[in-house]
């Protein structure tokens, strides 16, 4: 490609990061951009990012339209001089540009051995072939589901297989095996094949539009939606869950607040709340219950236990979605340290501002819906974690204390967790160990 035209390929947003979705252009072809000028919006399983074009001059071409899943390493767009594009490469429909093909050592693949879509791949592989490139998610989805990758006809560039397209197939094929006396009786083999590419299945995949009553509204699952979907149905397939919780008596907590809650809020800016106390008291369990802290290899049957705690938190963004960005090396903090790194990282997801690096990597999970006047909850595990906290509503309750009755700030501690890396004695004796901690420890002197 001569010197004046220059390729934006598809970042690298975190070590285990293996495609992006360009979820939103912000510029259009035509249009003059300036180094470091947001151009468009990428979205993966961790984050959401605003990325900066790496170049001055005009945006030539999009190679990737929005929406569109690609790896990390594709070409998507180009910028140059005006007028470059025409004599540096031809149209975006065209086979085989030659200097993208040069510039691949082999067909599908990038100089960093990335997979590489589009014409360029198109050319070297068919839609379907052997050697075509395909995204991870691509292939997974049509593994899961028993589909012939070369039956299904791509509307990606240079007829690349889109998840879109793998979802239709999806549909396709649940729709081919439908209730019908006359579908029962046709051969079932045959039948997803020789309709993924027709246009008959994807009118039978809408049919559930039509039983919408009036009044109703239909929307758009957000691209949030569509992967906690994914990533929640994938948590339940993988670990055993298991839930058991216990109740927990907040008294102490509470006044140690009242006594500091001036000071605390003049020091650091912040309220002190109760989730850096139940931080805390979870970061020494897991250094007591190593399997709590822990992931599972269950394909080369290993368990990995991790001496440090990486503490995701959940965070709500507004009812739109639940992000959990993680507070690194939480074991090594206090509690004034941890009310400040939950706060940081809770700020930086709600603005997204936050890289890949600091969504990943946890270790252990605490949610805490407990703002919003939860009684107990059950969430679902993160993977890779074997287990999560849940911190429910704290609330006034009658008590007994002794022989009387008193009025105390109770709540309920959910904890689900896999069942395949420890058994309920570990879960009821990790949970003990919490609540004893946050009912008799002398929070003050962490404080003072």
């Amino acid at each position: 490609m001569s010197g004046d035209v220059y390729e934006v390929t598809m970042p690298k947003l975190g070590e285990t990061v293996t495609e992006g979705v360009v979820s939103q252009w912000l510029k259009q072809v035509g249009d003059t951009v300036a180094f470091d000028d947001p151009l468009f919006e990428v979205s993966t399983d961790k984050v959401d990012s605003e990325v900066p074009s790496p170049y001055d001059g005009v945006l030539l071409e999009i190679l990737v339209p929005a929406g569109d899943t690609v790896p990390i390493g594709t070409p998507i767009a180009r910028i140059g001089e005006p007028g470059a594009a025409s004599a540096a490469t031809p149209a975006p429909a065209a086979t085989a540009p030659a200097a993208p093909a040069a510039a691949a050592p082999a067909a599908g693949v990038s100089e960093t051995n990335e997979p590489v879509t589009g014409p360029a791949a198109a050319a070297s592989a068919g839609n379907g072939q052997s050697g075509v490139a395909l995204s991870p998610v691509v292939r997974r989805l049509a593994a899961e589901k028993g589909l012939d990758l070369a039956a299904i006809s791509g509307s990606g560039a240079g007829g690349r297989i889109r998840r879109e397209d793998v979802e239709r197939a999806i549909a396709a094929q649940l729709a081919a095996v439908a209730p019908s006396p006359a579908a029962a009786a046709a051969p079932a083999v045959a039948a997803p094949p020789a309709t993924v590419s027709a246009p008959a299945p994807a009118a039978a995949a809408q049919k559930p539009a039509a039983s919408v009553s009036p009044g109703d509204e239909v929307v758009k699952l957000s691209r949030m939606r569509l992967i906690t979907a994914d990533l929640m149905v994938k948590s339940l397939r993988t670990s055993a869950h298991v839930w058991t919780s216990v109740e927990v008596d907040f008294e102490h907590v509470e006044q140690v607040r009242q006594r500091h809650r001036a000071q605390f809020k003049k020091g650091e800016g912040m309220s002190l709340t109760y989730l850096p106390f139940i931080a805390r008291a979870v970061c020494d369990a897991l250094r007591e219950f190593p399997a709590v802290n822990a992931s599972i290899d269950i394909e080369n049957q290993t368990m990995t236990m991790h001496h440090y705690v990486n503490l995701g938190i959940a965070v709500d963004l507004s009812e739109q979605g639940l992000v959990a960005p993680v507070v690194k090396n939480a074991d090594s903090l206090n509690i004034r340290g941890l009310a400040r790194n939950i706060a940081a990282v809770a700020a930086g997801a709600r603005a997204r501002t936050l890289a890949a690096a600091d969504m990943s990597g946890s270790t252990f999970t605490i949610t805490n819906p407990g703002p919003f006047a939860s009684y107990a909850s059950a969430p679902v595990i993160n993977q890779p974690n074997v287990a999560i906290l849940s911190t429910d509503g704290i609330a006034r309750r009658p008590v007994a204390v002794g022989d009387a009755i008193a009025i105390h700030h109770m709540s309920i501690l959910g904890f689900s967790y896999d069942h395949r890396a420890f058994d309920g004695s570990t879960a009821s004796l990790f949970l003990r160990y919490i609540r004893d901690a946050i009912q008799d420890r002398g929070w003050d002197a962490e404080l003072s």
